[in-house]
């Protein structure tokens, strides 16, 4: 079991708890796009693009965020590592973090290729997509620049 499983299993109940998933690199295609979704359900996402930024909020309902935490905790995200050896240029990290009452409890960031070697990643990254499409109303992860 990971180190901070119960943390997100619990997720639901723990508002102050936070976890942030990021993808791209400002200055290619749709830029860095970052999802953070708190254990009060609070949703948030930062789009940054060739200098400019565009913010979506956005709620989960309470059971939402419970079945998130089980399967962020299940996969543990914060045992996620990365392949190592040459990276491709555009081949960007996910990043995770895992943060409570503004101390950073986890981060790491593992290159978006490897979720075709790891389900987990792939999972995580299947996940992040749908959110931030969700509350992004289809314009973000892939659609054009808000």
């Amino acid at each position: 079991m990971s180190e901070h499983a119960e943390l997100l299993r619990n997720l639901s109940h723990e508002p102050e708890l936070e976890v942030a998933i990021s993808t791209g690199t400002e200055h290619w295609r749709t830029g860095e796009i970052e999802l953070r979704v708190r254990g009060d359900g609070e949703v948030a996402i930062r789009q940054r693009r060739a200098g400019e930024e565009h913010a979506y909020d956005g709620r989960l309902e309470p059971e939402r965020v419970r079945r998130l935490g089980e399967e962020l905790a299940g996969d543990g995200i914060d045992e996620l590592l990365d392949s190592g050896g040459d990276r491709k240029p555009d081949d960007h990290p996910v990043r995770i973090r895992i943060v409570r009452d503004g101390q950073t409890l986890h981060e790491g960031a593992i290159r978006e290729s490897d979720r075709w070697k790891d389900e987990r990643l792939d999972r995580l990254v299947r996940t992040y997509d749908a959110l931030v499409g969700e509350f992004t109303d289809g314009v973000l992860p892939y659609g054009k620049s808000a």
